[in-house]
């Protein structure tokens, strides 16, 4: 592992130990070295190194157990190498929506064929609890109610394989999606078109929760190429 000097320390530690990790192949349930040897090794204080294992046991790549150490996890067979610099994050979370836009929008169709009442009471709730969350500027809440209005919809689709390809991605890139540049409020525009989303899927309309859907996703992708 090589000693770092650039910007997004705890990613780029992240991305460095999970290297360590492949490069040495330690298998699930293997220690990795301590925090002081790894913070020597990559020459990055310890609470930089703590928010990068941290970061890792988010992705489900390594268990953190207090007063014993970090253990790796099963790596998850959908992982994507991801490799960048501060400078490309946008070019990255760009890529990532036209991933995100291509998986959902088959989910959403295949969804519409399952929903019952109780789904959209469901999700209603979650639209809901959502608004109330970014009325009360509470983005982790926020965050969790729309988590869960999109993973209800991935349930709902029927299609184990298509949904765990969607949360596998989901949760690799969890943590660039939750506060990307640092502006918590970056995702708030696209609210409005969650409850269009919500009404093609009540009405069973497919072109229109689709096309709500594109709204939606094209709301993030506008506020996303907007930053400099």
């Amino acid at each position: 592992m090589k000693a770092l000097k650039k910007q997004r320390l705890s990613e780029q530690a992240g991305e460095e130990i999970l290297g360590y990790i492949k490069s040495e192949e330690l298998k699930e349930g293997e220690r990795l070295p301590s925090v002081a040897a790894l913070s020597e090794r990559l020459q990055i204080g310890r609470s930089t190194l703590r928010e990068a294992l941290q970061g890792l046991e988010s992705r489900g790549i390594v268990s953190i157990i207090n007063g014993k150490g970090t253990y790796v996890r099963e790596i998850n067979p959908f992982y994507i190498q991801t490799t960048f610099d501060i400078e490309n994050e946008q070019h990255f979370l760009l890529e990532v929506l036209d991933v995100r836009e291509a998986l959902e929008q088959q989910a959403i169709k295949l969804a519409i064929r399952n929903v019952q009442p109780e789904d959209i009471t469901i999700l209603s709730g979650y639209l809901n609890d959502y608004e109330k969350a970014l009325k009360h500027n509470d983005r982790k809440t926020a965050n969790k109610a729309d988590a869960a209005f999109h993973q209800k919809i991935y349930q709902l689709a029927g299609n184990d394989f298509l949904n765990s390809i969607i949360e596998s991605v989901a949760d690799q890139f969890n943590q660039f999606w939750e506060e990307p540049f640092g502006k918590e409020d970056i995702f708030d525009e696209s609210y409005p078109y969650h409850r269009s989303l919500l009404e093609g899927l009540q009405e069973k309309d497919t072109a229109k929760a689709v096309e709500a859907f594109h709204q939606l996703i094209e709301s993030v992708r506008t506020s996303l190429r907007r930053i400099k």
